[in-house]
């Protein structure tokens, strides 16, 4: 961010974490399709790190547990659970 200050102003460094505050908050995926922990692709773009594969992203900490399934997931997030 400090680079980014120094090339661009103040401006893009604020709007570079408004960014990704957004994303971070706005992002969800069904754990069939990689599970909603921690940022996606999206936020590694802003951060800088889309060039990059590190074991956090292979090895999550969630391979041992067991995966709900696709539909059960969406009616309770949803609050379908009828």
């Amino acid at each position: 961010m400090e680079m980014l200050r120094r090339q661009f102003g103040i401006a893009e460094p604020v709007k570079r974490q408004m960014e990704l505050s957004i994303v971070r908050a706005g992002e969800w995926t069904p754990a069939v399709l990689g599970g909603a922990g921690g940022a996606g692709v999206h936020a590694d773009i802003l951060a800088g790190r889309d060039g990059e594969i590190g074991w956090e992203d292979v090895y999550t900490g969630e391979e041992m547990r067991e995966q709900a399934d696709f539909h059960g997931e969406m009616e309770g997030r949803f609050g379908m659970g009828w």
